[in-house]
């Protein structure tokens, strides 16, 4: 198929094969499955039993824009990609054809656990920035190793020393991105009831301005409490972002309506920090885009949304009757 630039709904019934196509692109674009922990053989699996070999499956496409490009990619026991005929890692992948993927948790972004807000951060990082990708893979090895030594009773003295290091890295990135996303929801005020503002909060730290001297400090006066607690507590993995509006929490301030369009304009928000820090319009894929929206709220995001010259790639059960919007039906895998 030629899918045209802009607006582009799939929809069908439930089991029809819409997330699995947006899961092709987001594989093909270097991320991997929607569900993180999910092994690739687990996403190839096809009407086979539990204990069945789940066999292998190949993704081909080509991509015209800013770049013309041909990528290719083999699933079996992993991903292996190519670009224009040549192995590609994944990163290299991400930054040659931005693709930014939403599913309905993401609607929690603003009242959900801190860990969706840790996510939409790695997920920008990953595109704007060529080593965060790999120093946050390196930081979670060592995260691992430091609470397997507390566990056991021992000194992670090592551990922490690399830790300072990755994770100031880590901190003063994730603090780089929120002034990003500061500056581009402003154009996205209509989605927005009131002025909203975010602060990073750092994984307990708050000790010294300086990210790598606070992780110090902080791991200095925690170091009793990860003893006795037999688990790091200081860390990019325990980083938060709080999200105000007129002096409240937002959550408080908003109603559970403006609560999804202030998050449908932070989702436009990472776009277009991710299109000012690339020069290249990402490619943008939802899952349910209408998930918890009003009717009102449906309309802001789909016109906000197409004012952005992106392409995008929406699943839905709800066809949206809004002009300029290519719409295709699937069914049992096909698209009729």
């Amino acid at each position: 198929m030629e899918w045209p630039p802009g607006f582009n709904v799939i929809t069908g019934p439930n089991g029809s094969g819409k997330t699995n196509f947006l899961e092709g692109l987001n594989l093909m674009a270097g991320w991997g499955p929607f569900e993180r922990r999910m092994k690739i053989a687990g996403v190839i699996r096809w009407n086979s039993g539990e204990n069945e070999p789940s066999g292998s499956a190949l993704l081909w496409g080509r991509v015209q824009g800013e770049e013309s490009s041909e990528v290719f990619a083999s699933l079996h026991s992993r991903c292996q990609l190519k670009c224009d005929g040549k192995l590609a890692g994944a990163s290299e992948m991400r930054r040659k054809i931005p693709v930014m993927s939403f599913m309905p948790w993401h609607m929690s972004l603003l009242k959900g656990g801190a860990s969706y807000r840790r996510q939409l951060l790695d997920m920008i990082g990953a595109l704007v920035s060529v080593p965060y990708a790999r120093i946050l893979h390196d930081y979670r090895i060592i995260l691992r190793q430091k609470a397997v030594l507390l566990r056991n009773r021992r000194e992670p003295h090592t551990a922490d020393r690399l830790l300072i290091s990755l994770g100031a890295w880590l901190w003063a990135a994730r603090e780089e991105i929120l002034n990003m996303l500061r500056r581009e929801i402003n154009k996205y005020s209509e989605l927005l009831p009131a002025p909203i503002d975010f602060f990073f909060k750092r994984g307990g730290g708050g000790m010294d301005e300086n990210p790598s001297d606070d992780f110090k400090k902080s791991l200095r006066v925690s170091r009793e409490r990860e003893f006795y607690a037999r688990q790091p507590l200081i860390g990019p993995q325990r980083d938060d972002v709080k999200f105000t509006c007129g002096g409240m929490e937002a959550v408080a301030a908003l109603s559970r309506g403006q609560s999804r369009r202030a998050v449908a304009a932070l989702i436009l928000a990472s776009a277009s920090a991710v299109e000012f820090r690339l020069g290249k319009k990402p490619v943008m894929i939802f899952d349910e885009i209408t998930s918890e929206l009003d009717e009102s709220g449906r309309f802001m995001t789909v016109e906000a949304l197409r004012g952005t010259g992106y392409q995008v790639f929406a699943a839905t059960t709800d066809i949206p009757a809004y002009r300029g919007i290519e719409v295709y039906k699937m069914n049992d895998g096909r698209f009729l």
